[in-house]
Formats: C-alpha cells, structure tokens, sequence
C-alpha cells in the first residue's frame, strides 16, 4: 500500500531533480513500480483464494478506465511524426498497473485503503509544506513548490491533505486536532498561486456543500471555525505578508489586470482545432504537441477532457464518457444514506481532482482522480451485505457529513 502511493505521487519526478544521473534509474518509476509489483504479487499469493479477484462491482468500475488508456496507448499508431510517445505509453502503463492494483486492494478492504490513503496525503501535505515554507523549491516569481514539482503539482497536495484533515476530523467524531493542518495547507494552496488549483477548490468545496450542511448549523461546527481562526492568524501573523504580496501579484496585476492566462486561451484555441481537423479518432497521443509546435513548454493542452478529443477524437471522448458514467454508476449502487464516510470523501477528493485537471497537467496528472474515484465506486461485498438492512449511515456516523 506504501510502495503503490509513492509511487503514484512520484509522478514524473527524476533523480535529475536533486542532481544525480543514474542510467535507467533516472525515472524513479523503474524502481517503485517493481517494488508495487513485486509486492502486489507477494500479498496475493499469501492470500490465496481470498486474494482473488472475484467482484464483479469492481470490474464494471475499472474496465471503462482501462479501456479508455487502451484506447489511447493504441493511437500511438496513427500519432504524427515527431510526436514523443514513449513518454506518453509509459504514463499510460503506470496509470494501469496502479489501477489495478488499487482495485484490488479495494476489494479486499476499501474503507481501510482510503483511510491509509488519506493519512498518507496527510502526511506528504506537512511534507510538502514545511519544505516550502523553509524557503526551499519557490519559483523565479515566489510560487511555492516542493521537491521538483510545480506549483500546479503543490496545490492538488495541499488541497488534497485538507480533504484529509477533513476526513479524519468526521472520522474520529470531531476531534480538533485533525484539523490543525487546514491552515497550513490552505495557506500553502494560496501561496501556490494556482487558479486552476483554487477554482478546483471551489469546485469541490460547492458539490459536498449540500451533504455538509448539517453538521454547518451544529454548534461543533462553530467551535471548529473558531479554533480554524485562531490558528490561520497566528499562521498568517508569520507567513502572511510574503502571501499577500505574491498573490496581489498573481491574481490582480498579472489576471485582473494585465490579463495573463498562461496561454491556456492560446492552448484551448489550439486544441479545438486540432480536434476539428481530426474529429472522429484524433490525432494520436502527443500529437497535439507534434502538430502545434508550441514549444517545448506546451506540450499538452493543460484540460483533460480538450487533451482526450484532441489526441484521441469523438470515439476517446465517448470512452473518457463511458468511464466517467461507469464510476458514477457504481458509486451510486448503494443509495446516499448508507455510503461509508470513506467512500464519499474519497469522491468528494475526486472532485477537486477533476477540477485542477481542466486546468493543468497531463493524462498522467489525472491518476489520483482515477484512483480515488475507484475507491469511491469499488463497494466490497461485505458492505452491500452490511448495509442491506442497516441502519443510515447518518445513525452510525453521526458526525459524517
């Protein structure tokens, strides 16, 4: 479980990155995913029957999505020259294999796999946040950033480790102290200087509005917006001005009123046309790199659904469709009322996710949305049992939002 999260937040991160060159060790992927593998395969073998696949919910929720990263992996083939695939195949791989193992995983005990999955973004968002915050892995403009990632991959962390204090706040009946690193992380968001990181917050935060709403009206919930308070000013108190200045500089002068969008209009206009003039297959993975020639520095449209019908057409749309239907179809196998707390914050992470995916990052970048969607959606036989004559979740979670 460990191996199978590193690996998934490594992302495309390189030992180039902290200066040193190691012949196909470079890509830390070569290791990570042999050592997921590696111990995916050894859990099932000391799981023997029971480490079979057997779940038929499981199936329906997954192979959509890997039909989809087949679809694309086989496009490669009508790619136009100078199109770069191998790097694109080897995210596509490593988004199938951690899939699968995910799932499985879920299978054999989902509500324990999100919660160890929470706890680790828990933990990487005071990583992530303490490296930053010591002045480290700022950008040339003071966007903060962290081991080699931008400030787009930063954002999703810290938004990410607020679901999970979020999480462990309900989980545990209201306990304070998991929400100390909510300002942090929120702080650490803003210092991003993400919009697309923001406005993904806000996305999320609005769907899971209606099924907060109760516990808003609580008096605990008072209690929580007070001690949020008190611990975001003293935080702001020390880091606050640093912040200010970098987002007046980020969305007011360089948004309000220079009305900068790092290209992304450029980008979007760019990969509407590429879908137009290949409206039905697309053209190909990376092929909207090899056929705008934008630079080295766009070489993806920065939106996934865009990316999907440029390089993959109506027919990679239709299956990006089909997957999204296909998880939403199962989440919703059991009604509202009786899905686990952990199965709908890891849809609510989900969310946001998607989110930030409309406006950065490529189909690699998306893989936390996949997965935790299909945590989400993934209902071990052992809850739909459970819950056939039980009572509302809300009656035995009643702090669960």
């Amino acid at each position: 479980m460990g191996a199978a999260f590193v690996a998934t937040l490594a992302g495309h991160f390189t030992l180039e990155r902290i200066g040193l060159s190691i012949p196909v060790l470079n890509d830390v992927r070569v290791l990570l995913f042999t050592a997921v593998v590696l111990s995916f395969l050894l859990e099932q073998h000391h799981a023997g029957e029971k480490g079979r696949w057997l779940d038929r919910g499981a199936s329906r929720a997954l192979y959509p999505v890997l039909l989809l990263l087949g679809y694309q992996m086989l496009s490669a083939s009508w790619a136009p020259r100078g199109a770069i695939i191998n790097d694109v195949l080897s995210d596509l791989v490593s988004m199938g294999v951690l899939l699968v193992v995910y799932a499985n995983l879920a299978v054999w005990d989902r509500d324990r796999v999100i919660k160890i999955t929470f706890a680790l973004l828990y933990v990487a968002g005071w990583l992530y946040f303490l490296y930053a915050a010591s002045g480290r892995g700022h950008t040339a403009s003071g966007r903060w950033a962290a081991f080699g990632g931008g400030p787009n991959v930063f954002v999703r962390v810290m938004v990410l480790g607020i679901f999970a204090a979020a999480y462990f706040y309900f989980r545990y009946h209201g306990k304070l102290v998991w929400l100390i690193g909510v300002p942090p992380f929120l702080v650490g968001a803003l210092a991003s200087g993400s919009r697309g990181g923001l406005a993904a917050l806000g996305i999320a935060t609005a769907v899971a509005l209606p099924s907060l709403w109760p516990t808003i009206r609580s008096m605990r919930f008072v209690k929580a917006v007070i001690a949020l308070a008190i611990l975001l000013g003293v935080l702001w108190s020390l880091i606050g001005a640093m912040v200010t200045d970098l987002l007046n500089n980020r969305l007011v002068a360089t948004t309000l009123q220079n009305r900068y969008t790092s290209d992304r209009d450029v980008l979007y206009e760019k990969g509407v046309e590429v879908f137009t003039e290949r409206p039905i297959l697309g053209s190909g993975v990376h092929g909207f790199y090899a056929i705008t020639n934008l630079g080295p520095g766009e070489r993806y449209v920065h939106n996934l659904p865009l990316a999907v019908a440029a390089e993959g057409g109506a027919v990679g749309l239709i299956l990006l469709l089909f997957a999204l239907w296909a998880l939403r179809t199962e989440y919703a196998r059991l009604p509202a009322r009786q899905r686990s707390l952990e199965s709908r914050a890891a849809a609510y992470a989900g969310i946001f996710v998607l989110g930030a995916s409309l406006f950065s990052g490529d189909y690699y970048d998306a893989r936390l949305m996949w997965i935790l969607w299909l945590l989400a959606a993934i209902h071990p036989a052992s809850e739909i049992i459970r819950n056939a004559g039980s009572t509302p979740l809300k009656a035995r979670h009643p702090s669960a939002p």
